[in-house]
């Protein structure tokens, strides 16, 4: 991890805690520009927020097709500064160790019969996205067919969210529940490893570490 890489990832990350703070505090605020700002970092490839629940608690108060244009567009700005970061990233010597991985194994036969109809099908459905994402970085592939797979991709899925949160009305408690869970069932693991890390180093005798 580089310097640049760190760096880049405290901006998305100080972008997504104020739309998080700016949802839940005050959704009634600019909600599309809100939506728009939260979708760039919610869609990097260095990401800590989950798009879903969004979608749907605006949806019950915005105008569906207005909620999705703003959130496909602040998702084609996180997919310019992806390929703008991450083409570069990717191809260095010590990133290249991912490509071992079984699920980019996968993704890479699956990419490579079809880039285009592969990239507009896991933008639109729940298959994990970020697989084929790196695959595109990875091997340079075309920003605009990139970005125009994208688009057409999550437009229908953010719209299908919204969708839903207006039909369902699902109350704003059972939402924050959700985002909370989806956060936490991808990132519980490194939050563990950071709560064993603290009391470790608190059990550990003085001086052991000398």
């Amino acid at each position: 991890m580089t310097p640049r890489t760190y760096i880049f990832g405290a901006f998305l990350l100080l972008l997504g805690g104020v739309g998080v703070y700016m949802m839940f505090a005050k959704p009634e605020v600019h909600p599309l520009w809100v939506i728009f700002f939260y979708s760039i970092p919610s869609n990097c490839a260095i990401t800590f927020f989950p798009h879903e629940p969004v979608l749907v608690m605006y949806g019950k108060t915005v105008n569906l097709w207005l909620l999705s244009l703003a959130a496909t567009l602040g998702t084609l700005a996180a997919a310019f500064l992806d390929y703008k970061f991450f083409t570069t990233v990717l191809n260095l010597a010590y990133s290249k160790k991912y490509k071992s991985h079984s699920a980019y194994q996968k993704a890479h036969y699956w990419f490579y019969k079809a880039p285009f109809i592969t990239l507009f099908v896991a933008a639109l459905t729940p298959i994990p996205f970020y697989l084929f994402k790196f695959m595109a970085l990875s091997s340079k592939y075309p920003l605009y067919k990139y970005l125009l797979a994208v688009a057409i991709g999550r437009f229908p899925r953010y719209y299908l969210l919204a969708w839903l949160g207006l039909t369902l009305q699902v109350p704003n408690w059972i939402i924050l529940a959700a985002f909370v869970s989806m956060f936490l069932l991808v990132y519980h693991r490194k939050i563990l490893a950071w709560i064993s890390s603290i009391f470790i180093r608190k059990s550990a005798p003085e001086g052991a570490e000398s």
